[in-house]
């Protein structure tokens, strides 16, 4: 009987007792290291590093070029993509060096994310730490981090034939992959850091929060175009563009046209027609923000929420000004700090978000495991 009670107790309970504190640790780290995946890889975009490795070898891939023959092998091969062709051709080998070790040091950087997750699920499972709700929400996670994977290859090989860059519209979906990853993994973390007891019902904030999180992914998703397309170098300016509110290009009908959707980077329109939505877009975050606070504020708070709340305007007002910056920047290139930098911000506005999210969470209110495990002695 005694032992029968011991199962019990050691088995993961995220409404009673919570899970091991290495397993905390473990999913923290898994965050960290998503985050650090997407940072990395607007680096790697930026420095135009994402097409200097030709071919996708997850296992064999992981061992970067030792001497020279080996260098000048995969230097041929980069010498063979319409990048080199187009925009590259008298790039030196040092210079080659530079960019291949951004992408190499992407991918390298997803082999550990995989191992460190291997590795750690392996162990807890064994010492059944996990529990059946944990691992659904694993065995989603491990799909969103395949499918970003998976992604992140199709839209390689889409600069690798014709185009000398990354289709921006693959590479949006990469980078959506990429963040919803991050969402839900954070959620999965959240779950079991700060598990919910369903008592008290939520603030009455739906009206303004379902919006905000809608227009926070329609923003996500415009960057990344945004982004894939280099708009910013066609309008580098503030608050206008190119001394208009709306530009005259998008208002003219003859330019709605597939071709211009598709090959973008022959015309203005797509880059003019996205970098006014992301604008607007920017706009409306902040009014819909800025109703959602008024409405919170009208009622009791908790003061882990209040926190959040505080959080999410400085990294709003933050975000919005790495925007502007880097935008009036970008004379010929996108400047690589600022752009990283707006990137990493985009990510903790959206961990802030998913936050907020999970404290409004229908009819839940805030518990902490440790307190739980105390009052349980």
């Amino acid at each position: 009987m005694e032992a029968n009670e011991k199962k019990r107790t050691d088995e993961p309970n995220e409404k009673r007792i919570g899970y091991h504190r290495a397993v905390k640790i473990w999913l923290i780290v898994g965050l960290i290291m998503v985050v650090g995946q997407i940072v990395i890889g607007g680096i790697t975009r930026l420095t135009e590093s994402g097409l200097s490795i030709t071919e996708w070898k997850p296992l064999s891939g992981a061992m970067p070029p030792l001497n020279a023959a080996d260098w000048q092998e995969e230097y041929e091969k980069y010498a063979a993509s319409p990048q080199f062709e187009k925009v590259f051709a008298d790039i030196s080998m040092a210079d080659f060096k530079f960019i291949y070790f951004w992408e190499w040091f992407h991918r390298q950087w997803a082999r550990i994310m995989g191992l460190v997750f291997i590795v750690g699920f392996l162990i807890f499972w064994r010492k059944g730490w996990l529990g059946g709700r944990l691992m659904r929400r694993l065995g989603i996670t491990v799909l969103l981090a395949a499918l970003a994977a998976s992604f992140g290859w199709i839209m390689v090989a889409s600069g690798l034939h014709d185009r000398p860059w990354v289709n921006a519209y693959k590479l949006t979906m990469h980078l959506s992959l990429g963040i919803t990853l991050f969402c839900y993994l954070l959620w999965t973390t959240l779950k079991v850091l700060y598990p919910l007891e369903r008592s008290y019902p939520q603030l009455g904030v739906n009206k303004w929060r379902w919006p905000l999180n809608i227009v926070l992914g329609l923003q996500l998703i415009l960057g990344g175009i945004m982004s894939g397309a280099r708009t910013a170098i066609v309008y580098p300016e503030w608050p206008l563009m190119k001394g208009e509110f709306l530009p005259s290009v998008i208002t003219d009908l003859k330019m709605w046209t597939v071709d211009n959707f598709v090959n973008y980077e022959q015309s203005v329109f797509q880059p003019a027609l996205i970098q006014f939505l992301h604008r607007i877009t920017a706009y409306l975050l902040i009014v819909i923000v800025i109703g959602y606070l008024f409405k919170t504020f009208s009622k009791p708070q908790k003061g882990l929420l209040v926190k959040t709340n505080a959080l999410l305007v400085t990294l709003l007002i933050t975000q919005a000004l790495l925007g502007i910056a880097t935008v009036m920047n970008s004379v010929g290139q996108v400047p690589v700090g600022l752009g990283v930098a707006h990137q990493f911000g985009a990510i903790a506005l959206v961990g802030a978000v998913v936050f907020i999210n999970y404290l409004h969470h229908p009819g839940a209110l805030l518990v902490n495991v440790d307190k739980l495990v105390e009052k349980a002695r």
